[in-house]
């Protein structure tokens, strides 16, 4: 399994996943637990990461269709 340093930027955990996605930490954990975001990867049982290329995808999908 490789830890995020292995990813070289190309994964994001939950802090600057938010950030990124111009989220509060409470609103993204909220829009991943209902599903609204795109599956994280599971490194450890308290340690989850994003792909940053999952997370441009879904933003460029909210632009192109407008947040619901």
């Amino acid at each position: 399994m490789k830890t995020a340093e292995q990813h070289n930027g190309r994964v994001l955990r939950a802090k600057d996943a938010a950030a990124y996605l111009a989220l509060g930490e409470s609103t993204f954990w909220r829009w991943a637990k209902d599903g609204r975001l795109p599956k994280g990867t599971h490194l450890s049982a308290r340690c989850t990461v994003w792909r940053r290329e999952d997370l441009e995808a879904f933003l460029e999908q909210q632009t192109t269709r407008g947040v619901k």
